[in-house]
C-alpha cells in the first residue's frame, strides 16, 4: 500500500515539531524588490525571507500578494515590501473564527476570487477554507479525510493542495491523495471535475470522466479557460479542455510496484521527451507555463513551442541568489507570475525569491552542470560515450573517440554530420568547412595538434573545439562521457 503522503519528499514532512511562533517570525525585505539585470544578466534575488515553509501565493485585487506559510500555518499578505499576518494563530488547529482565532494545519496553496475572498486548501484538514474580510469560514469539505460530493457539510477530500478559480468563480481544487480535480461552485457544492477517485492513482489520458492521475497538485488557467495540472506523482504536466485530459509535458516512464510512482528525472528539450521530478507549483503567462520542479530543484518553462527549458536554479538543493544560472533553491513548490516577474515560494529556504522573466524572450540556463544532469548517460565503458544536443552519437568502428594522455579527439566527421551541419573538404588545403544555418566554422590540422589527421580521418581535441565552435562541452570521468551543447535553440 501507498505511504503515507507528504507535500515535501525525501523525509521532509512540512512539520514534525513546531515551535509556536507568532507573526514576527517572517520578515520582508524592505521597499520595493528590484530585479537586477547587469550585462544581460537576469538575477533571482530574495523577496520575502523568514516566512516558514511557504508553500501558496495568490495575488489580490489590491495587488498584494497572499502567502501561505505552511509550516507555520498562517496566512499572510505581503505588499508595498511588507508582510503582514491575515490570519495570527500558528498553532496547528481546525477552528472557523476570526482571523486572529482560526486555525489551519499546514494550509498548501491559496486563490483569490473576484470579490477578493482568499480561498485556502487546508491540507492536513481535508477541507477548503475561505477568508471573507476578517473571519475564517469552510468552503467545503466536513474536516474527515474522504471523497464525497455535494453541499459543503457533506462533501469530504483527501489532502487537497493546488487551487485556481475561473472566471466565474468556480475553485477548482487538486484533491491530491483522491487523485482527482474537484470543483466548488460559488455556492458551495463540490463535484468532480477530472479523474476516478483510487487509492493509488493512475495516469491515462482521454475524456475527464475516464482520465487518471497521480497526486496532482498545482493548477492553473490559461488565456483559453484550459486547466493545466501538475501531476506531481506521475511527475506530468496535463491539460483539462473541452472534457478532455491530454499530456502536454514529461515522459511517462514504468510504474515502480514498491512506491507507486512512475520514475522522476530531468531533461529539456522537446516537450514528450522532457523529465520532472514531482512538479508541484504553475504559472502561466503569455503561451508559457513556468513549473515549479520541486525535487529538481529548479524553475522550468513549457514554452509555446512545446519546448521545455529550465530558467533558474541547480541539482542540488541550496539558498544562493544572483545570476539564474548560480541561483539555487530547496523544493520550490509554488509560483505567481506578476508584472514580468515570476515569484518562487522557496519552501525549505523558508523564503519567497524573484526574477524577472520575458516569456516571448526567455534565457535558458546554459552551464556544464545543466549539461550532465540532463543527460541520461549510459554506464560507463572502455569507449567514450558523446553526447550531442542530447542524444547519443554512434560511432563506426573505424571512427572512434580516443584519449592521448589527458586530452580527447572526436572524429570531425562524424560527429558533425549527426548534428546535421554541412560539410566541405578543401583538399588542397587540407580543410574542412562545417555550417549549420548561421554557425560557421573550418578546421586544420596544426603542430599544435588540437587538430590532427590520423588514417585520413580528422580529429578535434575536446577542449579545442569547445573555444573554436562556442560550444558548451562537459566532461564527465565517471561515466567516461563528452555533453556537447552549441547553445542553438
Amino acid at each position: 500500500m501507498r505511504k503515507t503522503f507528504r507535500l515535501l519528499a525525501a523525509g521532509a514532512a512540512i512539520v514534525t515539531a513546531l515551535v509556536a511562533v507568532h507573526a514576527t517570525a517572517y520578515a520582508a525585505v524592505e521597499g520595493n524588490v528590484s530585479i537586477t539585470e547587469s550585462a544581460g544578466a537576469i538575477k533571482v534575488e530574495k523577496a520575502i525571507e523568514k516566512i516558514i515553509q511557504p508553500s501558496g501565493l495568490a495575488t489580490t485585487l489590491d495587488g498584494g500578494f497572499v502567502v501561505v506559510g505552511s509550516g507555520s500555518n498562517q496566512i499572510s499578505k505581503w505588499q508595498n515590501g511588507k508582510l503582514s499576518p491575515v490570519t495570527t494563530q500558528t498553532a496547528a488547529g481546525y477552528f472557523d473564527g476570526t482571523t486572529a482565532n482560526s486555525a489551519f494545519n499546514q494550509p498548501n496553496d491559496a486563490a483569490v476570487n473576484s470579490k477578493d475572498v482568499i480561498y485556502v486548501s487546508d491540507t492536513e484538514n481535508h477541507v477548503v477554507r475561505k477568508i471573507v474580510n476578517d473571519r475564517v469560514y469552510t468552503a467545503a469539505g466536513n474536516g474527515k479525510a474522504g471523497s464525497k460530493n455535494g453541499k459543503f457539510g457533506e462533501a469530504q477530500f483527501n489532502a487537497p493542495t493546488g487551487l485556481a478559480i475561473d472566471s466565474k468563480d468556480n475553485v477548482y481544487v487538486a484533491d491530491s491523495l483522491n487523485h482527482v480535480i474537484r470543483i466548488i461552485s460559488p455556492e458551495g457544492v463540490t463535484a468532480t471535475f477530472a479523474g476516478n477517485v483510487n487509492e493509488k492513482g493512475g495516469y491515462k489520458d482521454g475524456s475527464a470522466a475516464e482520465a487518471l492521475f497521480n497526486e496532482p497538485m498545482g493548477l492553473v488557467f490559461d488565456e483559453k479557460g484550459g486547466l493545466y495540472v501538475a501531476d506531481s506523482g506521475n511527475h506530468l504536466i496535463r491539460y483539462i479542455y473541452e472534457g478532455k485530459v491530454t499530456t502536454v509535458a514529461g515522459k511517462s516512464t514504468a510504474v515502480d510496484s514498491l512506491t507507486g510512482y512512475m520514475t522522476g528525472g530531468y531533461a529539456n528539450g522537446p516537450s514528450s521527451e522532457a523529465r520532472f521530478n514531482r512538479p508541484r507549483g504553475l504559472a502561466y503567462a503569455e503561451g508559457v507555463l513556468f513549473v515549479a520542479d520541486s525535487l529538481n530543484n529548479r524553475i522550468r518553462a513549457v514554452q509555446a513551442d512545446r519546448k521545455v527549458v529550465s530558467i533558474a536554479g541547480q541539482s542540488a538543493p541550496g539558498d544562493k541568489v544572483g545570476a539564474v544560472d548560480a541561483a539555487q533553491f530547496n523544493q520550490p513548490s509554488s509560483l505567481l507570475y506578476a508584472a514580468g516577474k515570476l515569484y518562487v515560494a522557496d519552501t525549505l529556504n523558508n523564503s519567497v525569491k524573484v526574477l524577472a522573466v520575458d516569456p516571448k524572450a526567455l534565457k535558458p540556463v546554459h552551464t556544464k552542470e545543466e549539461l550532465i544532469a540532463g543527460a541520461e548517460l549510459l554506464p560507463a565503458s572502455k569507449d567514450v560515450q558523446v553526447w550531442l544536443e542530447g542524444k547519443q552519437v554512434k560511432f563506426s568502428a573505424s571512427q572512434k573517440p580516443y584519449k592521448n594522455g589527458d586530452k580527447t579527439y572526436l572524429p570531425v566527421r562524424a560527429l558533425f554530420q549527426a548534428w546535421g551541419a554541412e560539410l566541405k573538404w578543401h583538399a588542397a588545403a587540407k580543410e574542412l568547412s562545417l555550417a549549420k544555418q548561421e554557425w560557421k566554422l573550418s578546421l586544420k590540422a596544426n603542430a599544435k595538434r588540437t587538430v590532427v589527421i590520423e588514417k585520413g580521418i580528422m580529429y578535434v581535441e575536446v577542449s579545442y573545439l569547445e573555444d573554436a565552435a562556442s560550444f558548451l562541452i562537459a566532461q564527465d570521468s565517471e561515466y567516461n562521457a563528452i555533453i556537447i551543447s552549441s547553445g542553438q535553440q
